[in-house]
């Protein structure tokens, strides 16, 4: 009993011992500066990305445009712009007041962001007909607009890692808790169709598997960070109006 005892005692103070380390390195100078500067980083790549497609679009053009093509580009202009938007919140942003502890929240929110370009390797369907197109850009079009009026809207509070700065509970924060990944799912949807097989289906599952965790772990750094944001999930949904 003894033994057991003293084996969870040791434990518990390897466990703050690993805590105290990475809060130590969170709160320090360096960190930030490096978290800055590779989110800035990743941003104008992916940026970087997106311009070459769009120009590969217009010089490729010829005649008219389908339906598909055109939310396409105007998709990749949306992603364009967030992308852009996103280095520069991330050049301008304050510190956090607060961030999730460990290495887990962090891979998490990685593998959230980038698991969906893993869509790159699968191949494209070429049997679908006009109605899934059609839907499949409307998904495009607007997932991806409501993702830059979304971000617009939450400022200089956007981060990619579960951290707190400023409680933003107006606009479409007003009816649900994370409408940011709502918009990115539903773009993420009309994406989906357009690889539909098992593999792209494991893909997209994992991907929001990782943003549903994200969400918790965002929820418990604001919840730890700011008395109202109880009242707050009280009240809104997480991520669907009126259902979940």
């Amino acid at each position: 009993m003894a033994s057991t005892e003293s084996a969870l005692l040791s434990t518990r103070a390897d466990e703050a011992r690993q805590d105290g380390g990475w809060r130590r390195i969170g709160d320090s100078d360096a960190y930030q500066a490096v978290i800055r500067l590779a989110v800035i980083l990743w941003a104008l790549l992916l940026a970087r990305s997106y311009w070459h497609g769009i120009e590969e679009a217009l010089t490729n053009a010829r005649g008219a445009v389908g339906v598909l093509g055109a939310a396409q580009f105007f998709a990749k202009t949306c992603l364009l712009a967030y992308f852009l938007l996103v280095a520069g919140i991330a050049l301008t942003r304050p510190r956090p007041i607060s961030r999730a502890e460990g290495l887990g929240p962090r891979i998490i929110a990685l593998l959230g962001t980038n698991l969906v370009y893993g869509v790159g390797f699968l191949p494209a369907r070429q049997d679908l007909g006009a109605a899934w197109l059609l839907l499949s850009a409307a998904l495009l079009f607007i997932g991806n607009a409501f993702t830059i009026a979304v971000l617009l809207r939450l400022g200089r509070s956007f981060s990619i890692m579960p951290e707190a700065r400023k409680l933003v509970t107006w606009g479409p924060y007003a009816v649900i808790r994370h409408p940011l990944y709502l918009a990115e799912q539903t773009a993420m949807l009309g994406v989906f169709i357009q690889f539909a097989s098992l593999p792209a289906a494991a893909l997209f599952a994992a991907q929001f598997l990782c943003q549903f965790r994200r969400m918790l772990n965002e929820e418990a750094v604001l919840e730890r960070a700011f008395p109202d944001y109880a009242a707050y999930k009280a009240r809104t949904a997480r991520l669907v109006p009126g259902i979940w």
